[in-house]
């Protein structure tokens, strides 16, 4: 039995359909800078287990707190030369999840102080929030 041309027009595409959004018109996550950056703020913490939290305050919050204004300052310096469109950092919900992960870190040593090597505890947790938890928040993070 064969298939008439209406019904092979009708098989192989449909117009009346919308187009379907995939993967491939949405913007790449960088799931991978996530898990580098939660290793390396996990590395940090672990780096300097048993160290009293005002000195991992300091640390942590310098390593957070420099980094994403600085970022802020090079994409606007890059956007003057270069006016062309793409992703934009948006700096007020980079730096309050950063403010939310320190105290979580802050607030999970504490709590663990008495556990032995709880501080190794607290600097896997971050390496796994990060990497876990950064692609999935990434939209909120950027603009364009």
């Amino acid at each position: 039995m064969t298939r008439t041309e209406a019904d092979r027009g009708a098989a192989v595409t449909r117009t009346d359909l919308p187009a379907r959004r995939g993967p491939a018109t949405r913007p790449a996550v960088p799931a991978r800078a996530y898990r580098i950056a939660g290793v390396a703020m996990g590395a940090v913490w672990a780096w300097n287990a048993g160290q009293p939290l005002w000195e991992h305050a300091l640390k942590f919050g310098l390593l957070l707190f420099v980094g994403a204004p600085l970022l802020h300052l090079l994409q606007k310096r890059r956007a003057a030369a270069h006016p062309a469109g793409g992703p934009r950092l948006r700096l007020v919900p980079v730096v309050a999840a950063k403010a939310a992960v320190l105290a979580a870190a802050l607030l999970a040593s504490y709590l663990l102080r008495s556990v032995p090597h709880g501080d190794l505890y607290v600097a896997a947790g971050l390496a796994v929030a990060i990497a876990g938890f950064g692609p999935l928040l990434h939209r909120h993070f950027v603009t364009g």
